[in-house]
């Protein structure tokens, strides 16, 4: 991989970016135009992997310390958990299995059966396909979708102002 070529100023304009400061700031800051400093951000691919890389960083800094942060949290919610009264201990217990998506299954229920899956899928796909064609909902002016598709004889459609030579051309 070829190495990044920035001059002092665009090193000086990407911490400036990463401080969170506008593009007039940093363009004062550096002495050039606002415009440069845009055409640096949008065309300038050494600046642009320059910016993404700081980012990495920045984002894999931060992971770190946020890391650091959830082991100190797990601690505590087990503390709580153990030595907690009651009321305190479900109330942690049942926020534990909403945020990871356990309470579910403790409701009753079933999955859906491949069929109606299948039949979602399609009902979404001929109802984005209808949008297209400029089909729209008579009732309520609003485009064709999957909910009315489930009930056809509730559903008038009719195309939208465009003309059948629109649709044929677009």
């Amino acid at each position: 991989m070829e190495a990044i070529r920035l001059n002092a100023k665009q090193e000086l304009a990407v911490a400036l970016v990463m401080e969170g400061k506008s593009d007039g700031e940093i363009a004062e800051r550096v002495g050039v135009t606002r415009q440069c400093v845009s055409r640096w951000r949008n065309q300038e691919t050494d600046f642009i992997l320059a910016l993404q890389q700081r980012r990495e960083q920045m984002r894999e800094k931060h992971m770190d310390a946020l890391g650091e942060l959830v082991a100190l949290a797990i601690g505590e919610v087990r503390r709580a958990l153990t030595q907690g009264d009651e009321a305190t201990r479900q109330r942690i217990a049942m926020g534990l299995l909403r945020m990871s998506g356990l309470q579910a299954f403790a409701k009753p229920g079933k999955a859906p059966t491949r069929e109606e899956l299948e039949k979602e899928g399609f009902l979404e796909g001929l109802g984005e396909a209808l949008r297209q064609l400029g089909f729209r909902d008579e009732k309520r002016g609003i485009p064709a979708g999957k909910n009315r598709l489930e009930k056809p004889h509730a559903c008038l459609l009719e195309p939208s102002r465009k003309t059948q030579h629109d649709i044929i051309e677009n």
